[in-house]
């Protein structure tokens, strides 16, 4: 065996065998034997072309698979054609060309010699030549043949250009035929179009001789810098931070270290807009889908604030008698959204824990019944544990919006698409300040003619992790009738929890001292922080009877010592060790085991589970055991739900000891625990404590350094999100006045 250095100067081993057996393959992902010398050798990695017998040159590294032992993982694969006349006559008769039989194998032999392959790539025309071979069945060999190499030669230009591995697969599955020609002409589609972080995409175009001052790398730097702009919750840049942080971009080059003159980016900024890369509103810069999505949600939000068709319904002896019905008395403000709903089509209500939001949307269903008894009601929220807490506290069918919207989860959902009407009268949408622009935007153009909308949603809460922040915009800007809870009824008013969650709110800090809902446990180090937190996991289990389902550790950060990275590994350690007869399987860095935690990544509508759905690891299967043909994950999501996750799914799924506050809007958990530490500077705001004490149930527990919970809870900045929501609803509202 080579060894050879690979891309970024590491070292890599180079490997020569004989394919013996598949052992698995899904999609590029192959798992096989091969025989190298005397050794068979199990390989797993990218080969887009797999037939036994053949021989192949891997590059790679020996890896120790906690299962399986010693195995080659391979980056890159090179298939060695047929040394002998007779092995080039059983590959081709294999039928791993389309079209070539026995017969017409020992006809290209005969021709060719062990030169057939060559002859094929090289001098094709020379296949006329052969006698007995048909004009057509020379053709059809031809074009098969080709069909055949692509592949192979796609691997090998690409490796040659630093493409290595899986991205290979993602490029030919992405352009097809097309493949080489795309990236040999314009690398920078890799970074726009499969998101290949900007730098790689230098490397490569550095290798084909690009000079760096193109337009087709100046263009995709400005619209590369918009993407990153939209994952960090912006709608627009304006153009001088759009060229500034264009600008920054290209000059962390490795390879083109020179930024391009002001004037130069600038008139590529005007090129790219004219060409509608780039949209433009006011001094704003937008990706084209964003554009769209801000100006319909504004347009179609006025339509529905003027929407004035008043219920024909007493709406305060509706009142009177939901009151009797339920045995409830609603506040004044409670009263008020009642009133609201009936006379717009637009309602937004917005308020605190413990201020009855969820005892308003059980009157509202009860109101639109009475007022409207054949009316059609949806109800939805952003997520799959948001809905099902919706449908749980107001024993109604609640679904999550992709689902109701039809969507699956695919490249086509954040595009302002053509969507099927909703056959509702009423949509009430939970949580809402998880919505962003653009899934915002597909439901109100799913919305039919003279439905009512309903937005429930704290806006004190994080924003939604995509770009926008439609609830607080609306409030702000008072679009739709805006109802505001702030009254905290009497049951919630002897709760730690909801007192301290409107301390935080207010800019006050809670009361550190209680010994009852809200728990403050006061620790220095970060390692004292992380023994108190597995100490508090335990006792709250052995002590109080709680089950690790209803424990929910959260932290600001995935990094540091009490990140959500390593509080993961180390509560696994803790909760879930490995003994024998408990069945592990790796991922990258990140193991599962029998029994563990785990959380749901993103939407998957095939298996009916969602991004955030909680479960534990029923069984795991592994191949070669006659239990599955691959490696399998079993998850119990609950008692009716057992979901298998074959090994190229496993990516769906991380472990859910800790998680992100983020990953946690839209759920409840009877305990919450949390590390505070000014290590988490970054990220320590006020809306962030906020919603994770408002996570918690019965107990929140934060366990750390005050002044960690202070600086946060005194820091207001939110990290402004750039959105002209608000500007183009005045637009309208002037233009129409």
């Amino acid at each position: 065996m080579d060894r050879l250095l690979g891309q970024g100067g590491f070292s890599l081993e180079q490997l020569t065998g004989e394919l013996k057996r598949i052992l698995f393959q899904q999609e590029a992902y192959t798992v096989a034997v091969f025989t190298c010398e005397k050794d068979r050798v199990t390989a797993v990695g990218p080969l887009l072309t797999a037939e036994t017998g053949l021989a192949y040159t891997l590059e790679g590294d020996w890896v120790e698979h906690p299962r399986f032992g010693r195995q080659f993982r391979f980056v890159s694969c090179r298939m060695l054609p047929p040394a002998t006349p007779q092995a080039m006559e059983k590959f081709l008769s294999s039928g791993i060309i389309k079209g070539i039989g026995r017969k017409t194998a020992k006809k290209l032999v005969k021709s060719f010699g062990v030169d057939v392959l060559s002859i094929l790539q090289k001098d094709p025309e020379k296949i006329y030549e052969i006698e007995g071979l048909s004009k057509a069945k020379a053709l059809t060999v031809l074009e098969s043949y080709q069909e055949f190499a692509f592949g192979e030669n796609l691997m090998v230009a690409l490796n040659s250009y630093g493409i290595e591995g899986e991205l290979v697969y993602r490029i030919f599955r992405k352009y097809g035929r097309e493949s080489l020609e795309m990236v040999e002409e314009n690398p920078y589609r890799l970074a726009l179009d499969l998101y290949v972080p900007f730098s790689q995409c230098d490397s490569i175009a550095f290798r084909l001789g690009f000079r760096g001052d193109e337009q087709k790398r100046l263009q995709a730097a400005l619209i590369y810098t918009l993407y990153m702009a939209r994952d960090e919750g912006h709608v627009y840049l304006p153009l001088e931070v759009l060229l500034s942080s264009g600008k920054g971009l290209l000059a962390q080059s490795n390879q083109y270290p020179e930024p391009p003159e002001d004037a130069v980016l600038q008139q590529e900024l005007l090129r790219a807009a004219e060409e509608r890369f780039i949209r433009t509103y006011r001094e704003g810069c937008y990706l084209p889908e964003l554009f769209r999505a801000e100006k319909f949600v504004a347009e179609r939000l006025y339509d529905l604030a003027e929407e004035r068709r008043t219920w024909a319904v007493d709406v305060a002896t509706v009142i009177a008698t939901m009151e009797a019905d339920f045995g409830i008395k609603y506040a004044e403000e409670q009263k008020e959204a009642f009133f609201a709903v009936a006379r717009h089509g637009l309602a937004v209500i917005t308020g605190g824990p413990g201020t009855g939001k969820t005892t308003i949307v059980r009157g509202l269903i009860a109101l639109v019944n009475r007022a409207q008894p054949n009316a059609e009601i949806v109800l939805c929220a952003p997520t799959g544990r948001a809905a099902k807490r919706l449908a749980e506290t107001t024993g109604q069918p609640a679904s999550t919006i992709h689902k109701v919207l039809g969507l699956r989860g695919g490249e086509s959902d954040g595009l302002l698409g053509e969507l099927e009407p909703l056959e509702a009268d009423v949509v009430i949408v939970d949580e809402v300040s998880m919505v962003d622009i653009v899934m915002m935007a597909n439901l109100l153009q799913a919305l039919r003619r003279g439905a009512k909308l309903i937005l429930v949603g704290d806006q004190d809460q994080l924003p939604s992790v995509g770009p926008g922040q439609v609830l607080r915009d609306m409030i702000d800007e008072k679009i739709g009738a805006i109802i505001r809870l702030n009254h905290i009824f009497r049951q919630a008013e002897t709760s730690d929890i909801v007192t301290g969650a409107h301390r935080i709110k207010k800019g006050e800090l809670p009361e550190l001292f209680s010994r009852n809902d809200f728990i403050f446990l006061r620790r220095n180090s970060q390692m004292d922080i992380l023994s108190t937190l597995q100490q508090t996991v335990s006792r709250a289990m052995e002590r109080a009877g709680y089950s690790l389902d209803d424990i929910q550790v959260l932290s600001p950060m995935r990094y540091t010592d009490v990140g959500v990275w390593n509080l993961n590994k180390v509560l696994q350690e803790q909760l879930n060790p490995l003994v024998v007869g408990v069945r592990e399987v790796k991922l990258g860095t990140i193991v599962f085991r029998t029994g563990d935690k785990v959380m749901q990544l993103k939407n998957n509508y095939e298996k009916d589970v969602f991004n955030g759905d909680v479960g534990f690891i029923a069984e795991i299967l592994l191949s070669g055991e006659e239990e599955a043909d691959e490696d399998t994950i079993i998850v119990q999501f609950d008692e009716n739900s057992r979901v298998a996750y074959g090994r190229s799914e496993w990516d769906q799924l991380t472990l859910a000891y800790a998680t992100t506050v983020h990953k946690a809007q839209g759920s409840e958990y009877p305990v919450v625990v949390m590390p505070m530490t000014l290590q988490h500077r970054r990220m320590l705001r006020r809306n962030l404590v906020y919603t994770a004490v408002t996570r918690a149930r019965d107990k929140v527990i934060l366990i750390g350094i005050p002044d960690a919970l202070s600086f946060a809870v005194t820091n207001e900045q939110d990290g402004y999100r750039y959105s002209s929501l608000p500007n183009r609803w005045r637009e309208i509202a002037e233009a129409t006045s």
